[in-house]
């Protein structure tokens, strides 16, 4: 999840954070310039979650913590305006266009392989056609590959089977026409598992590879 600002040359002084920290999970919408009324709204992210925004001036601050929750500004000297509830249908009316460019959240699929090799289970290989048509599907700026391997055997030998697992991957998209400009392979090894285990314990699951399609 990460922030979006519609229209970010038009904030002023627009801070997402909790404790100090800057949020995710939060959409801003802003319409307007800094010289005139700025109406900003907070709207869930792609993904459905909320975060919490702080609208600060020299004048004064506002929280918004709740979808929907909107305030205004007049520049940087007057204090932002009481919460109100913006209407859904102002939402769609006056972002709409901005909505309608945001890009899609990525989609991530996971294909498993057989023990110690490079061979990709069954129940994945219809996982290979899914990506290739999210990729044409959402006109994809990115596709990233990262290999990885159980805890068993050594470091040299997980390094090299998980790059040679994340580029079957890659040739198998590539046979799919997936444009390989877009295509990045990295090799995890048994470093990031996704179910942690005492080294060598064999654990079917993290004899995978990630492919994350943006």
């Amino acid at each position: 999840m990460q922030n979006h600002a519609m229209e970010p040359s038009s904030l002023c002084n627009l801070f997402p954070q909790r404790g100090g920290l800057w949020l995710t999970g939060c959409l801003l919408l802003s319409l307007g310039g800094c010289a005139a009324r700025q109406s900003i709204v907070l709207v869930p992210d792609p993904a459905g979650h909320v975060g919490v925004a702080e609208v600060r001036t020299a004048a004064g601050t506002q929280t918004l913590q709740k979808s929907g929750d909107m305030t205004q500004t007049k520049g940087a000297s007057a204090a932002p305006t009481a919460i109100t509830s913006a209407d859904p249908a102002f939402i769609s009316t006056t972002f709409g266009p901005a909505l309608a460019v945001e890009p899609p959240p990525a989609q991530t699929f996971t294909l498993l392989f057989e023990n110690g090799s490079a061979v990709l289970r069954a129940a994945s290989l219809g996982q290979l056609d899914e990506i290739a048509t999210a990729s044409h599907r959402r006109m994809a700026v990115r596709v990233s590959i990262s290999g990885h391997t159980d805890a068993t055997g050594s470091d040299k030998l997980n390094d090299e089977l998980a790059r040679a697992r994340a580029e079957e991957v890659r040739q198998q998209l590539l046979q799919r026409r997936v444009n390989p400009e877009l295509i990045s392979v990295s090799s995890h090894g048994k470093g990031n598992p996704l179910i942690p285990t005492p080294d060598g314990v064999a654990e079917p699951r993290n004899r995978r590879v990630v492919v994350i399609v943006r």
